[in-house]
């Protein structure tokens, strides 16, 4: 018999919603990540010291990270944004062309024709949305963020392939 307040359906979904992110936690993907994030922000080389395939991995990555949490302006105002022209490649290289075409419609509202800076302050100066919230292009990036979570291009499933191809997890 059902919970009267509904309560134990949540719990269960809560105890389903836990375990899931312990396996998360625990797979290979988790692993690499970790290792990839140590290998950029903790030796000397950096994310030069990456391979294509790996730096490919680790901007589209960061792309989908930042835009799931906050869209494109975030994106592009964060330290991620100076993987732009990598992401962008890469979204291309995974078969993932209606999110690169989302990408750079993104960066058109943003930045026009100039090239998006690879230094943050230079791509922050450059934004019309930071400290502006009524902004006409917060409108057209909303129109782009939903595009983007919608995710036709199945982004995640296309990571998990590219890095089972480039055996990136190999050695996580």
């Amino acid at each position: 018999m059902p919970c009267k307040g509904g309560f134990r359906g949540r719990i269960e979904e809560g105890k389903k919603r836990r375990e899931r992110e312990r396996e998360h936690e625990n797979s290979a993907e988790r692993k690499y990540w970790l290792a990839l994030i140590d290998r950029i922000y903790k030796t000397p080389e950096g994310i030069g010291g990456l391979s294509h395939a790996e730096k490919t991995y680790y901007a589209v990555s960061c792309l989908m990270g930042e835009v799931y949490n906050g869209g494109f302006e975030q994106y592009f105002s964060n330290s991620s944004g100076e993987l732009y022209g990598l992401a962008l490649d890469g979204l291309f290289e995974f078969g993932a062309e209606k999110t690169a075409g989302l990408l750079a419609q993104a960066k058109e509202v943003l930045f026009g024709d100039l090239p998006v800076p690879t230094d943050q302050s230079g791509r922050q100066k450059l934004m019309p949305t930071l400290g502006n919230d009524s902004h006409p292009a917060w409108g057209k990036l909303d129109v782009l963020d939903k595009a983007f979570y919608a995710d036709t291009d199945q982004l995640t499933e296309k990571c998990a392939v590219y890095a089972a191809h480039h055996k990136l997890y190999k050695d996580s």
